[in-house]
């Protein structure tokens, strides 16, 4: 699910949950003092340490250290359980431009491919059970598909960014109804789609407010909206500041550039919740995606870091591979263009099943993708979670989404030869 995209923070799941892990922690504490050693007192209770706080009436949570200890958390399994995907063979085995995969309530696999805008169903044992839709644009056909996703009943939700139409295809592949998008405030068509939350898609859009102005700048505004499968209609979620930018504003001419290490939004939508996050700080909303409303914030105060030369060379090198794995021209100067002085608080945010928010830290542009911080619905930072190596969530800059299930990670991984496979993984608790 492309693709990309809260407070840990989550409306209203479980704060209890938080008080579960602050009863245990406290009982181990106790248990600890009652033996003599202070210090292991004091340590167990730091592990899960928070401070809550209110402004406003929204509930802030600051996350000070993580619960699990050593040897302690979740793991993934080392072997898929799922393998789709091969080097060669058969055309059903063979991928190419995944933009994510959704699992279906008995553990069939469909994944949708940009290239061929083609749905896939596989069973779990990876053997192929239909192939639907195709290139075009006639019903069921996709142009330029960006996403897949599902709601409940096994309908998969298809995006397709050229023909800004919405799909609903059924567990057969069958298409079942389409819904061309606009937004009612300006008729600029949808940049996309983030998640699906029921039966409602949330997808962002250009907000308007005109040409940037010269400079540095966060442009454009990105407005959050759902889309209802009923009648088609849009209602906005809110807005929040668009990414950094480096725009050359000449006359009526405005020429807008990327600004690398610039600071921008992420989100997240899973278990009925949308989590926003900007990030230029650790600083994670869980809004209402049916008014807008903020229901809480998680919070890490960390140092900002800034930008070193490793940075900087780790990030030409990978600009220089993408550019030339998509046979485009590689910009001369990469060092030398502006650049923010300092790195982002993190780079990505995801929602699981049960509403808990996996953060993963920023990492040097091309070293893969790193463990997840793992944090509760009532804000309790659990720990770190890794993941296999080759995890995509990017694809010639073009988003790869993954879906965390109560059990389970299902996305699209790269070997060391670059070979596209989608994987299923084992989630142990």
């Amino acid at each position: 699910m492309p693709h990309d995209h809260t407070p840990q923070v989550i409306p209203g799941s479980s704060w209890n949950s938080g008080r579960r892990w602050q009863r245990k922690a406290t009982r181990i504490g106790l248990l600890s003092c009652l033996a003599g050693a202070l210090a292991a007192c004091d340590a167990a209770l730091d592990r899960s340490l928070v401070t809550r706080s209110d402004s406003a009436g929204i509930p802030i949570i600051t996350a000070q250290a993580p619960v699990w200890g050593p040897g302690e958390g979740w793991q993934v399994s080392e072997e898929p359980l799922v393998r789709i995907g091969a080097v060669e063979g058969p055309r059903e085995q063979l991928l190419d431009g995944v933009v994510g995969a959704v699992r279906l309530s008995n553990r069939d696999i469909v994944l949708g491919e940009r290239t061929t805008g083609e749905l896939r169903r596989y069973d779990p044992e990876g053997t192929l059970v239909w192939r639907a839709a195709g290139q075009g644009e006639g019903p069921g056909e996709h142009r330029v598909l960006m996403f897949v996703g599902l709601i409940p009943g096994d309908t998969v939700v298809t995006w397709d960014v050229r023909l800004n139409r919405v799909q609903l295809f059924d567990p057969e592949g069958a298409p079942v109804r389409a819904f061309r998008v606009a937004a009612p405030w300006s008729g600029a068509p949808p940049t996309g789609v983030i998640g699906v939350s029921g039966r409602r898609p949330v997808l962002t859009f250009n907000a308007g407010g005109g040409e940037p102005e010269d400079g540095i700048v966060r442009w454009p505004t990105v407005r959050i909206a759902t889309l209802s499968l009923e009648d088609g209609s849009v209602r906005v979620v809110m807005d929040v500041p668009g990414p950094e930018v480096r725009a050359s504003v000449d006359g009526a001419m405005a020429q807008v550039m990327e600004y690398p290490f610039g600071k921008g939004p992420r989100y997240s939508v899973a278990a009925g919740r949308l989590a926003v996050v900007d990030t230029e700080r650790f600083d994670v909303r869980s809004v209402s995606l049916d008014d807008g409303a903020v229901t809480a914030i998680l919070r890490r105060d960390e140092p900002v870091r800034e930008v070193a030369e490793e940075d900087v060379d780790a990030y030409v090198e990978w600009m220089t591979d993408v550019s030339a794995g998509a046979g485009l021209h590689v910009p001369p100067g990469l060092a030398e263009q502006p650049m923010a002085s300092t790195l982002p608080a993190l780079k990505s945010i995801h929602l699981d099943a049960g509403g808990n928010l996996w953060v993963e830290p920023h990492s040097r542009h091309g070293s893969g993708t790193g463990p997840f911080q793992v944090y509760t619905p009532g804000g309790e930072w659990l720990g770190t979670v890794a993941v296999p190596s080759g995890l995509q969530q990017e694809n010639v800059g073009l988003p790869v989404s993954f879906e965390i299930g109560d059990d389970y990670i299902l996305g699209v991984w790269r070997d060391e030869i670059g070979v596209e496979y989608v994987r299923m993984y084992r989630l142990m608790k």
